[in-house]
C-alpha cells in the first residue's frame, strides 16, 4: 500500500486587533437666555391732539337716530278752560273740557275733580268731537258734589276710524257757591279703535271765587 505525505496543517487565522475607541463625545454647553430687553416708552406730548375713535366699541348697542325730516308724533291733549275768577251769585260760568292732537280716539274716561266748597257742578253737557264722521257715541257724566268730582265716559260704537284732530268734549257748567281757591283737575285713559292705549297730557287750571 502506498505511502501518502501526511496533509498540511490549517493555516493559524490572527484574530483582528479591536478598533481603539475614540474619545467620549463632547457635550455642547447649555444654552444661555438672552437678557431682557427693556423698552424705554416714548415721550408723550400733552398737547398733542387725540385722535378720535375710529368705531363703536363692540357689544354696544346704538340707537339709530330719527331719519331727518321725521316728524314727532304730538301728544293728545286734554284742555279745561276756565276763567280765572268767579265771583259768587253771579250765575253759572261754562268750564269747555277740549281736545287737541287727537289721534283715532275711541273711547275715553275722565275724571274732574275740583274744590266743592267753592264749585259746584250743575250740569255736563256732551260735546260733538266723539261724533266725527256721524258715528253715534255715548256719553254718561256722574256728578257728585260732595267729593267735587265729575266722571264723563265717552264711547264711539262701532267705531273703525277714531277721532282726530282737535274738538269739544264736554262743557261743564259751575256756580259758585263759596269764596276761595279752586284747582280744577282733568286725569283720564282713551283707546283707539283696536283698544290700544292713547297717551293723554293734561294741565290744571286754578279758579279764585270771590
Amino acid at each position: 500500500m502506498p505511502n501518502f505525505p501526511p496533509p498540511p496543517p490549517p493555516p493559524v487565522v490572527n484574530p483582528a486587533a479591536p478598533v481603539p475607541a475614540g474619545p467620549p463625545a463632547a457635550t455642547p454647553p447649555p444654552a444661555t437666555a438672552a437678557p431682557p430687553t427693556t423698552v424705554v416708552p416714548s415721550p408723550v406730548d400733552p398737547n398733542a391732539p387725540v385722535a378720535p375713535p375710529t368705531g363703536p366699541p363692540r357689544d354696544v348697542t346704538q340707537t339709530a337716530p330719527n331719519a331727518p325730516g321725521s316728524p314727532v308724533a304730538p301728544s293728545t291733549q286734554v284742555i279745561v278752560t276756565a276763567p280765572p275768577e268767579m265771583r259768587v251769585a253771579s250765575g253759572p260760568s261754562t268750564v269747555p273740557l277740549s281736545v287737541n292732537n287727537a289721534s283715532r280716539l275711541s273711547a275715553m274716561t275722565l275724571t274732574v275733580t275740583f274744590n266743592p266748597n267753592v264749585l259746584r257742578v250743575r250740569t255736563v253737557q256732551e260735546g260733538t268731537f266723539m261724533r266725527q264722521g256721524g258715528v253715534t257715541a255715548t256719553f254718561t257724566p256722574r256728578i257728585d258734589a260732595v267729593a267735587g268730582r265729575v266722571d264723563i265716559v265717552i264711547t264711539r260704537s262701532g267705531d273703525q276710524a277714531g277721532a282726530s284732530g282737535t274738538g269739544l268734549l264736554a262743557a261743564l257748567m259751575f256756580d259758585a257757591v263759596g269764596t276761595g281757591n279752586s284747582t280744577i283737575t282733568v286725569s283720564g285713559v282713551a283707546s283707539s279703535p283696536e283698544g290700544s292705549p292713547v297717551a293723554l297730557q293734561f294741565t290744571p287750571v286754578a279758579v279764585t271765587v270771590r
